[in-house]
């Protein structure tokens, strides 16, 4: 009998950093009580699913505390706009990226789209998610390090996207925020 030999691609990738990004690595790999090469592959993975969402839709990057600053000078108007307009980008990110079209019958698959964009492989707007479908009930839960404001805006954003592009008829169940949660429950009509 012979021994198949099974043909494995290796993805090995080799390259040599500085003494100042190998203690940061360092550092964070402690943190996360991860090895290098894992905390390493998960960067460059983050970097480049931004870099192309950033390529694709022509998008900036500013930071956390510049965004929350833009959004507390807002009035309650500019603010709905601007959540509004966030919602119809992110519809247009959403529908590239997974290629579906955005209904009920596809919830559930942009709910994993959705965490991994929020979260921590994404654009970071949120330190933990749990968005949960059942049936007919919707459930998102996030933790932030932001505050009050941006709970507002991202509830109203949110309640954009499920209605406009999701056409979802739905009735708000509990919509709690505080300075850095939001938790938002809904049931579809």
């Amino acid at each position: 009998m012979t021994k198949e030999i099974k043909n494995k691609k290796n993805n090995f990738l080799g390259f040599r950093l500085s003494e100042e990004i190998l203690k940061k690595l360092e550092l964070i790999a402690k943190q996360k009580n991860r090895t290098r090469g894992l905390v390493a592959k998960d960067a460059i993975e983050q970097w480049l699913n931004l870099e192309l969402i950033n390529q694709t839709n022509q998008m900036i990057m500013i930071s956390k505390s510049i965004f929350s600053k833009i959004l507390s000078k807002l009035d309650e108007q500019s603010l709905d706009t601007i959540a509004k307009d966030f919602a119809d980008l992110f519809s247009d990110i959403m529908k590239f990226s997974t290629a579906k079209p955005m209904n009920e019958e596809t919830l559930k698959s942009y709910t994993t789209f959705l965490i991994g964009f929020f979260g921590k492989n994404g654009l970071k707007w949120f330190n933990t998610i749990d968005i949960q479908t059942q049936g007919k009930s919707f459930t998102f839960r996030g933790l932030h390090d932001m505050d009050e404001v941006y709970s507002n805006f991202f509830t109203k954003f949110y309640k954009y996207l499920l209605s406009d592009y999701f056409d979802l008829d739905f009735i708000t169940k509990i919509e709690e925020t505080t300075t850095n949660l939001i938790h938002l429950e809904f049931k579809i009509k």
